[in-house]
């Protein structure tokens, strides 16, 4: 019976998996690293999210709370960080939409569902300004941008950088005193979160959850 079934030219995807299933008592999960490297990893990662003080976790959830971001991303970029998260940064085509009027005056209009997240944040705001998503400015009307944007973001925005990549998103948050690690990407999408990731950002977040309850 068993010589007929190997002679077989094709089996089930379903029986190669029993061939292989492992004796009885095992539970199908991976290895046991028993090494010492292992061994410090599990240690620290367990010391590390140890639930802290009532004090610390109050106030860590008050900071979350004021960044529209979940309890666990704060602490999250903390423990790969080491720096508390004080910062956002937005692309400007996802928070305004900007246009020449007839006497070609810049307007910046800001998307209905965005400014009101904005006006509920708590943290320092910056806009990446793409460069391909604003109509040609001349030296004075770039001077001029911020103050125009902050009309229609009630001066929450703090500066706006100029470019498309992560490299401009670091010079912005450095000529601001900023270090990168303390502020995180608000975006939408995969091209989003490629931005972030190069521009050595800890996470970003989804414009969907950002200053939602559910997080």
């Amino acid at each position: 019976m068993g010589d007929r079934f190997d002679r077989l030219a094709a089996r089930h995807a379903n029986v190669e998996v029993l061939l292989r299933r492992p004796g009885i008592g095992h539970n199908n999960g991976p290895t046991f690293d028993m090494s010492w490297g292992a061994w410090v990893w599990r240690r620290a990662a367990a010391k590390a999210w140890k639930s802290p003080s009532p004090e610390v976790a109050k106030m860590r959830v008050r900071r979350a709370e004021r960044l529209g971001i979940t309890y666990k991303e704060l602490t999250a970029a903390l423990m790969n960080t080491g720096a508390n998260l004080g910062a956002a940064v937005m692309p400007l085509s996802l928070a305004a939409r900007v246009r020449r009027g007839p006497n070609r005056e810049v307007i910046v209009e800001a998307r209905n569902s965005v400014a009101a997240l904005v006006a509920k944040f708590g943290g320092r705001l910056f806009l990446l300004g793409d460069i391909d998503a604003v109509p040609a400015l001349t030296d004075e009307e770039r001077a001029q941008f911020l103050s125009i944007v902050n009309r229609a973001f009630d001066g929450k925005v703090e500066a706006i950088g100029w470019g498309h990549d992560g490299k401009a998103i670091r010079t912005m948050l450095k000529a601001n005193a900023v270090p990168h690690q303390e502020a995180f990407l608000i975006g939408a999408g995969v091209v989003h979160q490629v931005l972030g990731e190069a521009a050595g950002l800890p996470f970003t977040k989804d414009i969907d959850t950002w200053l939602s309850p559910s997080g």
